[in-house]
């Protein structure tokens, strides 16, 4: 299984613009089977679990072991998470959180837990954080061997090493 993935989507679930059912809707354009589900319900749910992950990340951003445990745990308390053994054949078994939940907020948090929990226990508790990107503010996942993301994605990469290139070798 890669943890990964759903560490991935703990970061997408923080920089998800939550302001209204259509918006959450296009963050999960390719799961149109969850988007369909969605209720004002979802959104406030997803809201201050934004917050509460939001805060995860702030803590693996200054080396907070201990409060991003905490803080976890948690959420994993009020937000029990339940996986599901998924596969085609026994080379191929792998672990899903349950999609048949309750509510799509349930689906989501889980989700995010579930990768957050795996990447703290695999990986270390500092393996979030904020884009460094000007501007940008995005939270990202680093599955880097080195430790060495700094940025939510290529594009904020590019236009930061563009911007640098471009004052290094403008003339004075």
């Amino acid at each position: 299984m890669d943890s990964g993935h759903y560490a991935d989507w703990a970061a997408e679930l923080v920089n998800a613009d939550l302001s209204s059912t259509e918006s959450l809707a296009a963050a999960l354009a390719d799961r149109e089977w969850l988007g369909m589900r969605i209720t004002p319900g979802d959104l406030r749910a997803l809201r201050r679990g934004q917050a509460e992950l939001r805060a995860v990340v702030d803590d693996s951003v200054a080396g907070d072991e201990t409060a991003v445990v905490a803080r976890l745990n948690a959420m994993l308390e009020q937000h029990p998470v339940r996986p599901r053994i998924s596969g085609h054949d026994a080379q191929t078994w792998h672990l899903h959180i349950n999609d048949s939940a309750d509510s799509v907020a349930a689906i989501l948090i889980g989700e995010a837990l579930f990768g957050m929990a795996l990447v703290v226990t695999e990986a270390g508790a500092d393996r979030f954080g904020w884009c460094a990107a000007a501007g940008c503010g995005n939270a990202f996942y680093d599955g880097t061997a080195n430790h060495s993301k700094r940025f939510c994605g290529s594009r904020c990469a590019t236009r930061t090493n563009v911007a640098a290139y471009r004052q290094r070798n403008s003339p004075a």
